[in-house]
Parts: C-alpha cells; structure tokens; sequence
C-alpha cells in the first residue's frame, strides 16, 4: 500500500515538474514574467514598514508596500507584452483609452500569488493577472478596427479602378479573355485543393485543435501571430476566426515548449492536428509560414467552419 502511494505520488510530482518545464515564460519588465502557456503575467514587489511604528503592525505596513510595488512593476510587464514583432502593448495604451483602462483594471485585480514576511523586517509579494480577457480583448479590437479600415480603403480603391477598366474588358482583347481563363483556372485549382485536403485530414474523430511546432525557425511569441501559406496569404487567424477569438476573451494561440505537452493539453482536444511549420515570413519572427499540403487542410479547416471554438498551440524553442 505504501509503496503505491509513494509511486503514485512521485508520478505526480513528475508530471507537475514536466507540466511546468513545459512552459514557455518570457521575463519582461523589472521583475515579471509573461507565461505564455497560462496567458498571465506576474510580478514581484517589495517592501518595508515605515520606521517608528507598532511591532505588531509592521509586518502588515511591509506587505502593503509590497503590493503597491508589485502593482507598479505589473503594470510595467503588461506595457512590455509583444503584440507583434515591432510593437508592444504600451504602444497601443499611448494611442487607445479603451486599452490602457484594460490594462490598468487588470492590474488592480490581480490577485496574490504568494506573500512572505521575511526576517529582515520586509515583505514580498507576488501578484498574478490574466493577459486573457480585458487586456487582449482590447488589444484585438484594436487591431481589428485598423484591419477594417485598411480594407475598406482597399475596397474602395479596387471598385474605382474595376469601374475605370470596364469598358476595357468589354473590348474582350486576346490578353483580357487569357486574364479571365487564368482566374477560373485558379477557381478550379482551389476547389480540387479543398477536395484533396478533405481527404488529407479525414479522420474518424473531428479535429479538436491545432498544434504548430514551429521549433527552429526563430518564431518568438505575440498576441498576434499569424500563419501564412508561402504565397503570403493569412490561413490564421482569418476574419471569422478573429471575431471569435474577440468574444471569447481568448488569445489567438497559446505557447509551450514540448510538442507532447502541447498535443494533451485539454485546449486543443483529444485529436489535435500535428503541423510543422517552416519558417518565418520574410524575417518576421511572429510570423510563421507553413507548407502547401498542411495550407490546405489548414484552409479546409477554416473555410468549413472547423475551427470555430479550437484551440490553438504553439510550440517553439
């Protein structure tokens, strides 16, 4: 029976130690850390008691002062936390009312991880927010509003330039019916491309999740990442895909370090799809590129609505 519990007990504490090394923590700020895996961000603060005051109070004054200092490098690692390869949260709180309230709410909720009187006299605190939720929720309707706006103008631009060269395509010139014959080849290609990736990916079991190792590549984490197709074009997060992720409060992918963590992890399902990426997308390392075959099922997916509500993990150095 002992010895039971003692196996027991170390299969545990195993699987917690493999749990955590699978982590993928980035330090940031004076003393916090962004975990990737949980979406949250710590940080660390210190403090003392006011000389002169009641013994039995000072402990409580030290660990006051703490939070305060907690709270205040909090708010320096949320600023520090990458969105894309060029710009960081505190860019967006500069420009945004609406992310920098986010940001400053998140903080005042945090909760305390840990507390410890110390036998100098001095406290210390550890306080822990989620980046999920108010703070990405911002973040992404941010960038979604400026993805609109570059659209709309784009749009606008093509419909005055179609409109413009209408009267040239009435002409129909050897060179506009080859244009024409070009684009339906491509419309017949893409349709046979979503035939041959259902077939790919067709299980038994419905995919739950996406696992993307993109290990070796130099791919680094952000609050926006992206997955293209060589070509350039975005597979995720699309349009639909990104709506959903702003009403659920989720970020667009979590990180780890270990591919076995990443495919039992309860996010991505009981039959996640495995996809090893390539490279980087022109030298931008929260950009990822991924290969034709696994492009089309990563398209399939998208287009049939298969991703809605999966979870999305990526492992990398």
């Amino acid at each position: 029976m002992k010895k039971t519990l003692l196996v027991t007990l170390l299969l545990f504490v195993t699987h917690n130690l493999f749990a955590q090394e699978s982590h993928f923590r980035e330090y940031v700020g004076a003393s916090g850390t962004i975990d990737w895996t949980k979406a949250s961000v710590e940080a660390i603060g210190y403090g003392i008691s006011p000389a002169g005051k009641n013994p039995k109070v000072m402990p409580l004054l030290a660990c006051r002062a703490a939070i305060v200092d907690a709270q205040r490098n909090l708010l320096e690692s949320f600023q520090g936390v990458r969105v894309t390869s060029t710009t960081l949260v505190s860019n967006y709180a500069l420009t945004s009312d609406i992310v920098k309230s986010s940001v400053e709410g998140t903080v005042q909720g945090a909760i305390i991880k840990s507390r410890i009187n110390r036998a100098d006299g001095s406290c210390k605190v550890v306080l822990q927010a989620p980046l999920k939720g108010k703070v990405s929720k911002s973040i992404y309707k941010n960038l979604n509003q400026k993805n609109l706006s570059t659209f709309n103008f784009k749009s606008i631009f093509s419909h005055i330039i179609g409109t413009a060269y209408a009267s040239d395509i009435a002409a129909s010139s050897l060179e506009d019916k080859l244009t024409i014959l070009t684009k339906r080849v491509s419309e017949i290609e893409t349709i046979l491309d979503m035939k041959l990736a259902k077939e790919v990916i067709s299980t038994d079991n419905a995919i739950t999740g996406i696992v993307i190792d993109v290990r070796g590549s130099q791919f680094i984490p952000s609050l926006d990442p992206k997955i293209r197709k060589n070509t350039g074009d975005i597979l995720y997060p699309d349009e639909k895909s990104t709506m959903e992720i702003i009403d659920s409060g989720q970020l667009v992918s979590l990180f780890a370090t270990d591919v076995l963590f990443a495919m039992e992890h309860p996010i991505v399902g009981d039959t996640p799809l495995l996809i090893k990426a390539n490279k980087t997308w022109k030298n931008n390392n929260t950009e990822i590129t991924i290969n034709e075959k696994d492009a089309k099922k990563l398209l399939y997916l998208s287009q049939n609505n298969t991703l809605k509500n999966t979870g999305v993990i990526i492992v990398l150095d």
